[in-house]
């Protein structure tokens, strides 16, 4: 494959006939419908934009292409995602923010010189492309959008560490405020930072300062709450949540009454660029050190495991050498009676028995007797080049012969 690019929109509400027939207009072959895009492309390119897409029709957008970039644009409401928060967070270019009309979008990329073996670890080896896997991205990354509605800010500051990641950062710059839960990234969140290559040292190193997420507030909770609001407060907010034809409303009633609910708390110390970047050298080194040992430990083990196997064939191969040693002749009489056989089946049973001979030979100093008669049986079935690989891959009878050739 020399070329591969991916394109994926997502959009909360249906798209108008208007906006339908705008981007069917942009691609006549696109897997296309009110709620979604998708289309791929070995040739050519998409004729569109997406950020005007999104502006206009969108919510999400996912696009990676095999020499190794990849992009994804979120867009929210602003009542639900302020431009000042988000540009709190969206610092350098591979993390961008701009507000377009009521909404505020975030471009995140992630766009490295040399990543095809990465694409082929995410989408499919061997270039063969995995559709279904590759559609699976988008919708798991618009669920951590939708935590972001209700409040959830580590989506963001995922995006802080992207542009600390690509070095766009000084290192004498201060992070923002770390969100609650990073060190338990959800599935949604982990896909987000998988997908645009953030470093999980980094991840771990800037969790050390993430306080730990509130529980989740009981059912008597959200009564006390919405019983101390005032009956017109109550009206507006149930009018909010008739009306809105989407989650919006929603999202923001439980974003408010979560704030209601936490308690201030301490915050931690704010560090630098540099402290994280230097936290997360000392992680990766430690990391590295015990992938190293308990490759080691493994290798052992591995090693202990063959040397019992090569001693327990061993004492095998002898118990039967020595049951050989009273009558050869009906081990070369088996061997012909196997080959008598149609099939490779019983060419595994044949290498066996004619290395058992040849060790015979060999513990009882007959072993030119044994060449010639087994040079003999190799020019009879030279045919069955099975069998004759076989033996010149596996059978002892080869390590027989070389000792031999160098005597």
């Amino acid at each position: 494959m020399s070329e591969y690019q991916h394109y994926q929109f997502m959009a909360d509400k249906p798209l108008t006939d208007g906006q339908l027939a705008h981007v069917r207009a942009l691609s006549t072959r696109a897997d296309l419908t009110r709620h979604s895009f998708v289309n791929t492309y070995q040739w050519g390119d998409f004729k569109g934009d997406p950020q005007e897409l999104v502006e206009d029709c969108y919510d999400a957008h996912l696009y990676f292409a095999n020499w190794g970039t990849r992009q994804v644009i979120l867009r929210w409401p602003a009542t639900v995602l302020s431009l000042a928060v988000a540009r709190t967070y969206c610092v350098g270019g591979s993390a961008t923010s701009r507000q377009s009309g009521p909404h505020v979008l975030i471009t995140l990329t992630s766009d490295p010189e040399d990543c095809v073996e990465d694409f082929e670890d995410l989408f499919g080896l061997d270039h063969e492309y995995d559709e279904d896997r590759s559609q699976e991205w988008l919708p798991s990354i618009t669920r951590a959008r939708e935590q972001v509605a209700e409040g959830d800010l580590r989506l963001l500051y995922l995006a802080w560490l992207l542009s600390l990641s690509n070095d766009e950062l000084d290192e004498g710059e201060h992070e923002p405020s770390v969100p609650p839960g990073l060190a338990q990234l959800p599935e949604p969140l982990s896909d987000l930072a998988t997908f645009l290559r953030i470093d999980e040292d980094l991840v771990e190193s800037a969790a050390r300062n993430s306080p730990h997420p509130a529980p989740r507030p009981s059912l008597g909770a959200c009564w006390a709450w919405a019983a101390a609001l005032a009956p017109k407060e109550k009206d507006r907010v149930l009018a909010g949540l008739l009306h809105d034809e989407g989650d919006q409303a929603l999202s923001v009633l439980r974003r408010r009454f979560l704030h209601d609910q936490t308690a201030l708390a301490s915050s931690p110390p704010v560090r630098t660029v540099a402290e994280i970047r230097e936290e997360s050298r000392a992680r990766a080194k430690a990391r590295k050190g015990h992938e190293q040992r308990r490759k080691a430990l493994q290798e052992e083990k591995e090693a202990e495991a063959r040397k019992r196997a090569e001693r327990e064939a061993q004492r095998a191969r002898d118990q039967r050498v020595a049951e050989l040693q009273h009558d050869p002749e009906a081990a070369w009489a088996r061997v012909a009676e196997l080959l008598s056989i149609r099939g490779t089946r019983p060419y595994p049973e044949v290498v066996r028995l004619l290395g058992d001979l040849a060790a015979l030979a060999e513990r009882d100093g007959a072993v030119r007797a044994f060449a010639q008669r087994y040079d003999q049986f190799v020019v009879a079935h030279r045919t069955k080049k099975a069998l004759i690989r076989k033996l010149q891959a596996e059978g002892p009878v080869t390590a027989t012969l070389s000792e031999l050739a160098s005597d």
